[in-house]
């Protein structure tokens, strides 16, 4: 019985410290204007236990396919880019099919208009030009400044762990494709917004996480939008992990 006990406090100590390990992430921008300070000073509010480097496209697809990119326990996708080789395409799906954390957020949904794959990685596709998909025509759209009531689809994941509906100032896309086993974390009912506002989309061994809010300082400055990123990385991470 003492043996048993020992066993399952030796688990417990193992798992808080595989948990707490430090988080060490690549932010990768390039592509599309936006606030630099009032977003770093987000990722330096996150958590003491999470380090980042920063590098700008092209070089972080460039980094993507190579070695270094494995000092790297999350890559985080703010932004919104075209330009890809298919080296890097296949480091992509390379270092996905090893379940590689991958979280993209808020303009990365409009990256690699012509690379088809890159929809079913990401979950969806924002069509910057009309785009006949299943008989229908579809184009995108976008809306600034607006205040978007958000709704928590899944209170039980631990991204939106002891997240409450909330409202942020922010942008919202419009009629934007989704992949259809994504499964929803967020949800809207503004009238210029797609329904899904966040989801996890499962590809090869990885499940990566979207979350399309994230424009501005407003919404940088939101707890609740903090609250979710962080969750986010630190879930995403815990998963590759325990995969690796």
């Amino acid at each position: 019985m003492k043996s048993m006990r020992m066993t399952i406090l030796l688990c417990i100590i193992s798992i808080a410290c595989f948990a707490q390990k430090k988080i060490h992430i690549l932010v990768i921008t390039g592509g599309h204007g936006f606030k630099q300070e009032p977003f770093y000073h987000m990722f330096d509010s996150l958590s003491k236990n999470i380090s980042y480097d920063k590098l700008e496209q092209p070089a972080a697809n460039e980094l993507i396919a190579s070695q270094a990119v494995d000092k790297y326990d999350a890559l985080v996708f703010y932004d919104m880019y075209n330009s890809i080789t298919s080296v890097q395409k296949q480091a992509y799906m390379h270092l996905l099919n090893k379940g590689k954390a991958m979280i993209f957020l808020h303009h990365s949904l409009v990256s690699y208009q012509d690379w088809d794959e890159f929809q079913k990685i990401i979950g969806g596709k924002y069509y910057e030009q009309a785009t006949v998909v299943k008989g229908d025509t579809i184009k995108s759209s976008y809306q600034h400044d607006v205040i978007i009531p958000v709704k928590i689809e899944d209170h039980k994941h631990p991204v939106t762990k002891g997240l409450k509906d909330f409202e942020i100032y922010d942008e919202v896309y419009g009629h934007f494709g989704t992949q259809p086993n994504i499964r929803p974390l967020l949800s809207t009912t503004h009238p210029g917004s797609s329904h899904d506002i966040a989801w996890i989309n499962t590809y090869g061994q990885a499940d990566v996480l979207f979350i399309q809010l994230g424009h501005g300082p407003e919404a940088f400055g939101n707890p609740n939008y903090r609250k979710l990123l962080l969750q986010g990385i630190e879930w995403s991470v815990l998963r590759h992990r325990k995969k690796s």
